[in-house]
């Protein structure tokens, strides 16, 4: 907590005892503090203690115009897992997501507080150099979008753009990137036919091996498979899984079921507002605040 900056925030006893946060009590009535305009402490599980973060946000505020859309949101990704952020729609979570690697500035009307850092290097600062930041930050977005070239080419763009020519050396990057997508044995004999020909799981797994070419530290998914059916949202998750360890990746989903399974760590926000934060396991079977549960739940949202 922050002292002065933490409003005391209560809420009507219920009948059920609840687990100690790791501020040492039971939190609520965050949903009426939200109302109110009252500020109030990301209830942060004590597992998240001392994780190997490669990403920090610190007070980070953002706003579209006069309007507020994040309040001043701080935590830890750590190294080489998966996080998800949860919460409603029009909560924040993509905001959020586009602000790690900038993809707001593009808005002439944001604005923001605070900062961002990926190993330790402000994403705010001064004199970043934004397309450098944005290899370091790959991103992967709710509909796939390949661009209307060929596979190979799909793959090796950011490699042509940093004027690589060598082919050997081209050639390497689409069979790793494809492999590491899961989409290899499926096009390694069509690479050069249009990436707009593969199925709609099949251009979210090449946008994958396209945004994993560069080799990024860090890989955002928004809403990944919120376009796709139930047999391909099997097949990226479980990309998800075989990625996790080489690449830190921050997932934003609207499917509770699919941050349990895919998920180390979930941070549950509620209007812009980072509301609890902590192990997947925990959040989902031994949340901190009753806000949370009921959202888990499906109570609400």
């Amino acid at each position: 907590m922050q002292g002065d900056d933490v409003a005391a925030v209560q809420v009507p006893p219920d009948d059920r005892p609840g687990p100690a946060s790791h501020h040492g009590a039971r939190l609520g009535g965050v949903f009426d503090a939200v109302s109110r305009g009252e500020p109030f402490a990301t209830d942060t599980h004590a597992a998240m203690d001392g994780q190997a973060d490669i990403l920090e946000i610190k007070d980070f505020n953002l706003w579209y115009g006069e309007n507020q859309a994040i309040f001043k949101n701080s935590f830890g990704v750590p190294e080489g897992k998966v996080t998800a952020l949860i919460g409603p729609s029009g909560c924040g979570k993509s905001t959020l997501l586009r602000s790690v690697n900038r993809m707001n500035d593009l808005i002439a009307s944001v604005r923001i507080a605070g900062d961002m850092s990926l190993s330790g290097d402000s994403i705010y600062a001064l004199g970043v150099d934004v397309i450098e930041l944005r290899k370091r930050i790959g991103m992967v977005f709710q509909k796939p979008n390949p661009f209307p070239m060929s596979i190979y080419e799909n793959v090796v763009y950011s490699q042509r753009i940093d004027g690589v020519r060598d082919k050997t050396v081209l050639d390497e990057v689409v069979e790793t990137s494809l492999r590491g997508a899961g989409l290899w044995d499926e096009v390694k004999d069509r690479l050069g036919s249009s990436a707009l020909r593969l199925s709609g799981g099949q251009q979210q797994r090449l946008c994958i091996g396209r945004a994993i070419a560069g080799e990024p530290e860090v890989l955002l998914l928004d809403e990944p498979c919120s376009a796709l059916d139930p047999i391909a949202t099997g097949r990226i998750e479980d990309l998800i899984q075989e990625l996790k360890g080489q690449y830190t990746i921050l997932i934003v989903t609207h499917n509770m079921q699919q941050a349990q399974r895919a998920s180390d760590y979930t941070a549950f926000m509620y209007l812009g507002r980072l509301v609890e934060y902590g192990p997947t396991q925990d959040i989902f079977v031994n949340p901190h605040l009753k806000e949370t549960e009921d959202y888990v739940t499906g109570r609400f949202g």
